[in-house]
Order: structure tokens, then sequence, then C-alpha cells
């Protein structure tokens, strides 16, 4: 990864060369004389007119910035002039798209966060001013109804407020801006109305049955409770309801003959107000206190599905826990009492049984997922609590020997301050009032504090402290800084955090209405719960970065003010132990790759306690996974959590990214995208105790062993060489101090990381968890949940189980020990012989099985051991059956590609060879394709040798697999020389000693060369492909839009790399170069990319990122084909990339799947799909080359120029040519046959290229420019192999 200097290095380098080609662009056309003419003789009003206005100069129109103002800056007056030319949408990359972007969208981004976070607050004055001047800034004032209906939903709610004053603020707003109601404006009068008592059924008859439907739809607003007393009204009839709300009304009315029939067969115990409780199961044990809880009711009735044998008095427990677990955190509880509800659904008998439990638990764990994703913070507030009460009651605190405790500390000596921080907020925005005469201190520090008092009053003081000090736990020795983290990254983590907690907490607030004792049935209690509209403020208001900052800053800076870490040490002369305090956290600046960075160091006792041998429920319990199924993906931003907003794409920093989902969501194009990700996360899983508890031995030692890290002390560092050392003496020992803290620092870091993974492990263990997914730009599926999931490493992925258990089978048994054999290292031979490895390992099995602590136990030898460990501990288990195809196995079996990148390579151009080397070619044994390269390197080395080559003489014996692996790997996603280069030195290094002579470098440049070469010679049509994606992005990064105004002397590359994957998701790769703010905080000023800013392209990162991007589109798009027909075929399926999981016994329909999908994927020509849609999309571009001086073209250009300079009297620029260009066509496209005919003999320096094929004698940036129409060059060749064979090749994922 490039450091960020180096990134910079780059970036200034690219933009001098976009200077220098601009520079010889305008010197080409000023240094032209008038001569010649612009038309071929005639009369032509239209081209007059046309040169006549670039006569004319330019000014652009300017308007005051708004998205750096504060609260108190804001006036309405202010924006009242705003030209319609300013407001005017664009296309982000082309118009080929409806996808635009405003150029006001910072502006109206920062006064819709304000506006939200003023109406949170219930500052109504400040935020009409807000609202009223986010008017001026729209494009589209059809909008605007959105942002007046977030005003009168907040405001409406006031009990001051009158129905007949919203009535009047709604007809005022309507009269001044001309706007229209929508339905959700009714739905909130509506409500208004019922809260007011008014006569709100005469409302509801102004409107047709259509209108009522989408006012009701509006549930969140209503709420049940209202809709209920809506639908009895015997006016209101089916007609005017919602299909998903028919059930429930119904059920109010009583008319249909299923609501009779559910009627009779609903208990009485469900009735409201009914006090009869569900009955119990029978059994000898003493009934239980029954809780008065409408959904313990439903789970109660639910659970006695589970009379059967053998299963009442586990039920009885399960029930009797009920309440208790409700009220306490499922990570940061205190009553150390875990329940395993994998175990108690194990011991089930039948499948009716068991798929009633999960009913019931999913039932159960609703209450405890909202508890999880909204009650995390005070759960961890009241786990800190606990422990520091406990060591007050036996005398002592000890803050050195309990994390929790200390973190208790500092809670509460910061939640004065912050408390008091929130009053000084809010004396600012005036919600409370105060005689106080403020000096110019005060002042200058209230300026500052407007920037984000607004925010800092949304979220209780309690939970910002909590968050404050989580965040900065989870960031230790991140960033490469060593017990600490970057500056930056802890003030924007913060702001984000706190800013998530406050949307979690409205979510949750508009979720209340969505409970009603009057939802009688189950299944209309779920739909209700999850049936979510996504609120157009969450949507729209994000909290800028600098808002984030500010947020940051006035959290951590009182928080390292008070939190202290006591400390000991014994006084030299007496002998004495001495106590004493000292901060937890200081800020300093340290240097990182040549740059200067502000940094946050966290003392080391702290930093010890984090990667200690001691879980000490630290966790920051947002994005944890899931107790129930996640909610569906049905639209870009509705899915996953229940109370945490999310995106179905991840991005970061990307609006136009976001403005390509959204209208791909209005067009209904994303449907198999949602299929394949909800398959993913409607899989059930659980946590591997029997792994977890292996692990959790050897982790509490603090020793090494296999992947886990030992705890760290001080490195023993050597003594400084004297002042009067030599140079080079003094640079070896910075080296080496460097490598050794370097050693240290990742250790700790390993250490911390993992200790987090195993805590929130612990807190899951026993229960039923899901993982909600997202992808990246590409497509690739993630699950959300960042800190614990299954594309972890060896140890995380043991971790985990399926919940739902398939018998094996003579087939499930087979696979399992393949499985094995797979994660051992024997993954290279034919099934029967991996087979017949296990087989001949079964003792071996039984033993690491049951004895599993032994020292030098054989699956410590395995190249992935603890997922080693886990299918030992499964084939122990079945194997003590009679029939061990009888055993009911939970472990997932993997299937993982070949080199899955070169697959597609192989598929896309058609390379038999390299098709039979990654396995898409049917054999005996799987193909090693890095085996094959190393042989093919090896020849050519030889052969070098033979001629007395040095460097082949002494590599000739070297070269095997693993020394060409990973550049064969990472050739086909666009690994430079460079960078294989140091891949290979990193396996050659060993053969040279250190102090001598020969430089590494050298010989891992010339093998590198040589594993190039191969690759290529293998996979020549791919790498074909590999150049036409390469050069068609450069072309498309490189491209000018129509847009350049007349006069403007410098073109805007503007346009990213754009593509749509074959089920319909569109990837914008959303490399620019970044425009840089500078943000003052009260900790220290930091520089932070604007996001919103309308930025160019960066050529260098567009070009090299595509040919890799787009391959990963494809292996995204093939998984999410199989995991949505996985799904369809009823197995349970996850993935890691190219490695797709199911149970034992579903494999070989799973592979079957994985096969059928890759042929439909790949049975059309996707490269030319892909110019196709380029052609399409980047239409009417232009691009700039160079030609030779002597090129008959060159005369031609020059000529035009003249006569154009000679008309306008000015000296022509870029901008005026781009300008005259876009007017002929636009008059070839009229339908003025007059206009046409002008244009037909209108001449541009653009139009006389069009005869010529320019682009096969362009010559860099040598010769003369000219600007010509965007051309895609023709694609390569298809070799000769048939992609169906796949379907018969055993080893193509294995």
């Amino acid at each position: 990864m490039l450091s960020r200097n180096a990134s910079r290095i780059r970036i200034v380098q690219a933009a001098a060369s976009i200077r220098i080609c601009h520079l010889r662009y305008i010197s080409a056309i000023t240094n032209s004389s008038p001569s010649a003419g612009l038309t071929s003789g005639g009369n032509f009003p239209i081209i007059n007119t046309i040169l006549e206005d670039l006569k004319q100069k330019r000014h652009e129109p300017e308007y005051p910035s708004i998205h750096s103002k504060t609260f108190s800056e804001i006036n309405p007056k202010d924006f009242e002039n705003i030209s319609d030319d300013l407001r005017v949408e664009k296309a982000w990359s082309s118009d080929y798209d409806p996808v635009t972007r405003s150029p006001l969208a910072k502006d109206v981004s920062h006064l819709s966060s304000l506006l939200d976070g003023l109406l949170s607050s219930g500052n109504f004055d400040r935020a009409f001013r807000v609202l009223t001047s986010i008017y001026p800034l729209l494009s589209n004032h059809d909008s605007f109804v959105d942002s007046v209906n977030r005003y009168i939903e907040q405001w409406s709610v006031q009990e001051s407020v009158s129905i007949q004053e919203v009535e009047l603020f709604l007809k005022d707003i309507q009269r001044k801006y001309n706007i229209y109601l929508n339905d959700r404006t009714y739905a909130i009068v509506l409500s208004k109305y019922m809260s007011s008592n008014g006569s709100y059924i005469s409302y509801l008859n102004k409107f047709s049955n259509q209108t009522k439907q989408k006012i009701f739809s509006h549930v969140e607003i209503l709420g049940i409770d209202e809709l209920s007393r809506i639908f009895e009204d015997p006016s209101i009839t089916e007609k005017c309801v919602p299909i998903d709300l028919i059930e429930t009304y119904r059920e109010v009315n009583r008319t249909s003959v299923d609501a009779e029939r559910e009627e009779a067969e609903r208990p009485q115990y469900f009735e409201g107000g009914n006090k009869e409780e569900a009955p119990i199961i029978e059994k000898d044990a003493t009934n239980l206190l029954p809780v008065d809880s409408f959904g313990l009711k439903v789970i109660r009735h639910t659970l006695l599905g589970l009379k059967d044998q053998g299963g009442s008095i586990e039920i009885e427990k399960f029930l009797e826990n009920i309440e208790s677990d409700l009220k306490t955190h499922l990570l940061h509880n205190t009553s150390n009492i875990k329940k395993d509800y994998f175990e108690f659904y194990k011991s089930l008998k039948t499948s009716e049984q068991q798929r009633a439990f999960n009913k019931g638990l999913d039932l159960f764990n609703e209450g405890r997922q909202r508890q999880l994703e909204i009650r995390g913070v005070d759960g961890a507030r009241e786990k800190w609590k606990h422990e520091f009460d406990l060591m007050q009651k036996r005398g002592t605190v000890n803050l050195s020997k309990g994390l929790n405790a200390q973190l208790y500390q500092w809670y509460k000596d910061l939640l004065p301050l912050v408390q008091a921080e929130v009053e000084k907020c809010k004396l600012l925005l005036g919600e409370i009032e105060s005689d106080q005469i403020l000096s110019k201190d005060d002042i200058k520090t209230n300026k500052d504090r407007e920037h984000y008092a607004p925010y800092f009053v949304l979220v209780p003081p309690e939970k910002m402290c909590v968050i404050s000090i989580l965040e900065l736990v989870k960031l230790n020795s991140t960033g490469g800084i060593v017990n600490g983290m970057r500056t930056a990254r802890a003030l924007l983590s913060v702001g984000r955090a706190i800013e998530l907690e406050y949307k979690s907490q409205s979510l949750l607030q508009s979720d209340r209405k969505r409970f009603s004792k009057k939802l009688k049935t189950t299944k209309q209690w779920k739909q209700m719960l999850r049936r979510k509209n996504p609120s157009s403020a969450l949507e729209d208001s994000e909290w800028t970065h600098s808002v984030q900052a500010k947020l940051g800053g006035a959290l951590i800076r009182p928080l390292i003010s008070v939190a202290k870490v006591p400390v000991y040490g014994t006084n030299p002369t007496t002998g004495e132990k001495v106590t004493g305090i000292q901060s937890a956290f200081h800020h300093t600046y340290q240097y990182l790759n040549g740059q200067k960075l502000g940094v946050l160091k966290i003392h080391k006792n702290v930093s010890d306690q984090l990667g200690g041998n001691k879980f000490s429920n630290s966790v920051q319990p947002q994005l944890l996974p899931m107790l129930v199924p996640p909610q569906r993906w049905e639209g870009y931003n509705r899915g996953g959590y229940l109370y945490t907003p999310s995106n179905i794409v991840r991005v970061k920093d990307s609006p136009e990214t976001l403005a390509y989902l959204r209208a791909a969501s209005k067009r209904g194009t994303l449907d198999d995208v949602y299929d394949g990700l909800n398959v993913l996360g409607e899989t059930a899983w659980t946590v591997n105790r029997e792994l977890f508890d292996v692990i959790s031995h050897h982790w509490n030692t603090g020793e090494e062993f296999l992947d886990i890290p030992p705890v760290t002390k001080d490195a023993e560092l050597p003594d400084a060489p004297p002042v009067d050392a030599e140079p080079k003496v003094k640079l070896d020992y910075q080296r080496k101090m460097k490598v050794l803290l370097n050693e240290v620092a990742s250790i700790k870091s390993q250490r911390c990381d993992m200790n987090y993974k195993l805590e929130i492990a612990r807190g899951f263990i026993g229960e039923r968890i899901f993982f909600p997914h997202n992808v990246d730009f590409r497509g690739r599926a993630y699950p959300i949940s960042p800190h614990f999931n299954h594309l972890g490493n060896d140890l995380t992925r043991s971790l985990f189980l399926f919940w739902e258990g398939k018998e094996l089978g003579e087939v499930g048994l087979r696979w399992l020990k393949i499985q094995l054999a797979n994660v051992y290292g024997v993954d290279k031979a034919p099934f029967d012989e991996r087979v017949e490895f296990v087989e001949k390992n079964l003792e071996n099995v039984f033993e690491s099985a049951t004895n599993p602590y032994k020292p030098n136990s054989w699956w410590h030898k395995a190249e992935k051991p603890w997922q080693a460990l886990g299918v030992c501990f499964e084939l122990n288990k079945a194997y003590k059956l009679d029939d061990p195809t009888k055993f009911v196995s939970h472990i997932p079996i993997h299937q993982d590609g070949t080199c899955n990148g070169l697959q597609h390579y192989a598929a896309l151009g058609g390379d038999f060879e390299g098709a039979k080397q990654v396995n898409l070619v049917p054999a005996d044994r799987p193909q090693d394709v890095y085996k094959y390269v190393a042989s093919l390197v090896q020849k050519r080395v030889d052969e070098e040798a033979d001629s007395g080559n040095k460097y082949a003489v002494f590599l000739k014996d070297k070269i095997n697999r693993k020394v060409v692996k990973q550049t064969v790997m990472t050739n086909v996603y666009g690994v430079t020389f460079v960078g294989a280069s140091a891949q290979i030195k990193k396996q050659i290094d060993h053969y040279f000693p250190k102090d001598g002579e020969e430089d590494p470098s050298e010989y891992a440049r010339y093998l590198t060369l040589h594993v190039f070469a191969s690759i290529r010679e293998l996979f020549e049509g791919a790498h074909h492909i590999q150049d036409w994606l390469g050069e068609a992005a450069k072309r498309i990064s490189k491209s000018v839009r129509m847009e350049e105004k007349p006069g403007d002397v410098k073109v805007n590359h503007l346009s990213s790399v754009i593509w749509t994957t074959p089920i319909g998701l569109p990837c914008v790769q959303p490399y620019r170069i970044p425009k840089t703010q500078l943000i003052k905080t009260k900790l220290q000023d930091i520089s932070i990319t604007d996001p919103l800013g309308i930025n160019q392209v960066d050529p260098r990162k567009q070009q090299i990122a595509f040919p890799p991007n787009f391959v990963h589109s494809l292996d995204a798009t093939h998984m999410l084909m199989t995991s949505k027909a996985c799904g369809e075929a009823g197995l349970s399926f996850a993935a890691v990339h190219d490695s797709y999981w199911t149970h034992a016994r579903d494999v070989e329909t799973m592979n079957a799947e994985i096969r059928n999908q890759f042929v439909k994927l790949h049975s059309s020509n996707l490269v030319q799909q892909l110019k196709e849609e380029f052609e399409a999309r980047y239409n009417n571009f232009l691009q700039v080359i160079h030609v030779p001086v002597d090129h008959p073209v060159v005369k031609e250009v020059k000529d035009i120029r003249r006569s154009i300079v000679q008309k306008i009297k000015r000296a022509l620029t870029i901008g005026d040519e781009i300008h005259l260009e876009k007017q002929r066509r636009i008059m070839l496209a009229s339908n003025n046959p007059e206009a046409v005919e002008e244009g037909k003999n209108m001449e541009t320096t653009i139009s006389v290229t069009e005869k010529y094929d320019l682009y096969s004698v362009a010559i860099g940036t040598t010769g003369f420019p000219v600007l010509v129409p965007l051309k895609f060059p023709d694609i390569p060749e298809r070799g000769g192999f048939d992609v169906e064979t796949v379907k018969q090749s055993p080893y193509f994922f294995s």
C-alpha cells in the first residue's frame, strides 16, 4: 500500500502532467494568426451569432458560500437572488446516465443536517430560518416539500401547536413557494388531527382512495393504534387500505371470513386487556411467575408447540429466563450467566420442534436486538459500574487491576464536563435563558462552539461519554501508531459514532408507533416491526466531516484532561513503594513516512491491559452480529440492521456512487443484488464453543501459540552508539530500532484486535446470529459487522458454525473428510487421495479432538490448524455413532476457486491452456497454476544460465511454486513491476547474507521479468483483454465533456470509469484528486478531504485500477448469482469472495450451481457488451491527443483557429473550441432544415479530425495537440475455449 507521502507525490506529478498538456495546447492555439475561414463560404446567420457571442466576456455569477457558516450566520435573505444558472444540475460523469449533481449540493447538505439537528433539539425558530434558506439552493423545487415535512413532523407534535396553526403554516408555505404537498404531509396533518381530537375523518374524506392508501402507508407517522381508530370508522373501506395493511384492517373490523376464522382459533389470552396468561407446558416443576407482556405471551404461545416428550423442563428454563435476558445486555451483562440456546436447540428431537423453537427465539430476540443496537452504550456503562461497585464493596478500588472499573472512573469524571458543555450549547442555541454577560474570550469560544452546538445536544451526555471512551479504546495501536492513534482519525471516529447513535435513536423513536397491543397475531406483529420507510431526514442529512471533527474535539479534549492511570514504582533511595497518577492519553506529534502527524498516545498500562490475557468487555456496541434475520434489502438504503441506517454499497466520500445507486434503485435494476445479499444475511450462525474454549485456554496463558500473538513487553533496545560514532553505525542503529519497535507495535496491534474479536465471540456463544451484508463499489460482499465475522483469518473462521444442522449421509461424510484435507494442506491432490489421507489419520483426528491441549498435537501441523481442529471435533462426534453418516453436522464446508481472477480472465479471453491450468477444463487431478508458471520460469532461467547469465546461474535451483505464487495471484489484479519485485525479493531474501555484497533486489527484478513474461505466455488472450481495459480507462479518464464554457483555458477531466455488472449494479470508480480543507478543532487543526467538492479524476488510478476492479466485479457477480440460486434451492450459503460455503451434504448441489452460474455469466461476450456500454455512456466526449506536426490535420486545425481568432478579435481558448463543436452538433440534431444545413457547412477544429484515424498516429505528448472525438479500440479476439466445459470440471471450485 502506498504511503500518504508517495500518494501525494504521484498526485502532484499527475497534476503537473495535466498542466503541461494544457500549456502546450494553449500555446498551439494562441500562436496561430488570423487567416482562413470558419466555413466553406456563404451566408450563415446562426454561425455568425455564435461567433458574436464568443466576443462577449462572461462572468460567473457569485453567491455566498454556506457550508462553512454556523447556525447563527444563516440568513435567508442572502440567498434570495441566486441565479437559475447556479442551480442547474449537471451530470456526474455522463449525460447518458440519469444521474445528476447540484453545484450547491455541499451547501444543501450542510443546511439539511443543521435543520435536522435544530429540529431534534426543539429550536424551531432557528430551524425555520434554515428551512427557508434551503429553498433558493434547490435545483428541483419540488423536493422542498421533503424539508417542509421534516419541519412540521417535529413542530406539529408540540402541545402548544394547534392543528389550525399547522394548516395555516402549510398554506403560507404553499403560497410563498408554490409547492405541492404530498402524502407524507397529509399523514403528518392527519396525525395532528387525531392527537388534537379533531375531525380527522372529515379531513380524510377530502382525498381519493388511492391517496388514502398512500397516507396510511406512513405507519411510522400515524402508528398502529391511530390506524386502528381510523379503520374502525365505517366510511373507511378496504379500497382505501394498502395491501400490506389489509389484515390489520380486517382484524379491526372483523369483516372477512378469514378474520372470523382467525378470531375463533385465537386463544383468549391474546385479547386486548385480557389478564389471562398463556398456558404453560405441563410438568412437575413449579409453574413460572407470569410476565405481563404481550410479546412474552406470543413467545409462550409459539413455544407450546414443543410439548413433545423430553423437552418440557428445558423449555421452562428457557421461558424462566426470558425476562432477565431482555433486561441484560448481551455483551455487557453483569450476571456472568450465559444461556446456551444452541445446545438446547440441538437437543430437540424433531424438525417441527426446531422450527417452533426458532420461531419463538426470533420473537424473543426482537426485543434483545433492539436493546443490542440501541442500549448497547448503556450496557457498557452498567458493566463498568458493576465492576467498580464490586471493588468498592471489597473495600478498595484498584484501578490497575480492572480496566472496566478504570473506564467507569473516567466516565464519572468526564460526565460533569460534558454536561456543562451541553448546557453552554443550549444557552447558545437559546434553549435556556441567562443574564450572564460574556467576556471577549467567552464570545470567541462561543463562535467556535456554534459549529457543533446544534449536534452536541442531540445525544444524552451519558452516552456521549461512553462512546468517546470506547472509540479511543478501540483505536489503540492503529494507523501505524504504537500505543496510540492518529488524532484526525480519533476526532472523526468519535464524531461519526455520535452521529450513528443519534440516527439509531431517531429510528427507534419512529419505530415506537409500530408496536401495539391491537396487533393480535405473531405474523402481523413481526410484519409491522420489520416494515420501515427510511426517513428522508436521515437519508439527506449526513453530518459533514467538519462537524464530526469539531464534535470529536469537544469530547476528546475534556477526556484527555480527566482520564488518569495509577502508576506504581519504588523509591530508589529508600526502597519504599510509591504511587502516583498519570494521564491516560496525551496529545503529541510524530513523523510517519516523512509526514508530521498529530497523534493521541495511550498510557502503556492501559495499552497493556487492552492487549493482555483477560477479556475486558471494552467492546463498542455498534454494528455487532444480529440476533434476528436482518431487514431484507429492498432499496439502496433499506436493509440490514433494524435501527442502524446502512447503504447497500459501502462508500467513503463518494456521493457519485450513491447518486448512481439511487437512480438504479428507482429503475428497479438491483433486484438480483438484493436477492443475493438477502440469502447471505439470512444464513443463521452460532459460535463454536469447543473451539472458543481451546482458543481461550491458550489466550489466557499470554504466550504465543500458532497465530495467537503473545502479551508484549517493552522492546529490549540495543545501547545507543556514542555521539562520535560513524554515520553508518548510527544509521544501522536507527534501522534496528525501527525494526524492533515495529515488531512490538505489530504484535500489540494484533493482540488488541484479536482480543476485540474474542470478546464479541464470547458474548454470542449459544446465540443464533446473523450477518447483514452489503457490497463495495465493485459488488464484492462483506458483512456490515466489521469486528467479528467469517471473513477473518483461520482462527476467526474456526469459530463459526451453521445454526441449522444437516445429517451427513454418505456424500456429506466424504466432503467432511475432504474439508479436513483441504485445511490441513492436502488440497492439490485428487479427491480420493484427500479422503484417503484423512482415513489414514483417523486416530490422529480422534486424538486431536479428545485431547486438543496436548503439546505438538497432529492438528498443530495443519496449514489452517484452527479450522482443522474444528473438523476433528466434528468427525470425532460422527464416528462415535454406530453410523457416522447419521451425524447432524453444523460445520461449513468450503469450495474455493483456483486463482479466481485468472479463471474469469481465461473465460473472457478464451485461453484454452490458461483455462486448463486454472481448472476450467475437466482433468483427473487438480491443476496447479502456480507450479506451472514456476516451470515456465524455470525453463527460461535455465536457458539463460547456460549462456552464463549470473542472475540465472544463481537462481536456477531456487525457483519453486512458493516464489512465484503471490505474483501470479496478484498479477491479474494489477500488481506493478515494483510491487511484484518486492514480493519475489521477500521469497529469495534468505539466500543472501545480510552483510553480503550482492543486492537481492537486482535478482528479484530479474526474476520478476521472467514471471511476468511466463504469465503473459500462458494467458495471452487474458493479457490482451487486460491491456484493452487499461487503454479504455485511460481514454475515459483523459476525456473532456462538451460542458466547457467559452473562454475556459483549461480542460476538466471529470468523468469516472463507470460500468454496469451483468446483474445491474452500477460500478463507479471513486478515484479523484482530493481537495482538502483545514478544520480547526479544540485539540488541533486537521486537514480533511471534501467529499462533495467537484474534483477532477485521478487518471493514473482510474487506468491502473480498472482491469482488476472489472474482474472483481465479475467474481462478485458470480458469487451473488450463486448465492441467489443456492437460496432458491434451500441451502444455507455463505461466501468469502471466491470461497463458497454450505453444509457437507449439500456441497454437490452447491457445486452444480457454482458451475451453472459461471457458465451463465460468461455465455455472452462481456467485453463486447462493456465496449458498447462505454460507447453509449461516453458518446460525444472528446480527448486531447498529440499528432506529428507534419500530419495534414495540423494545417487544417491551424487554419480554422486563425479564422475564429480573426472573427472574435481575441485569443482562442480550448473552451471556445468545445463550445463551437457543441453548437455544430446541436444544429445537426435540429428539426430546422436551415440549421441542419448550416451545421453541415460549419467546420470546427474538432469536426475536421473525424476523417482521419488519429489514434493510430498519436505520439504521446510531444506532437501537436488536437481535440478529437473519443473512440475506443477494437476488442481482442477470443480464443477457442468453450465455457460450457466448466460444468464437467470437478476441480473448478474444490
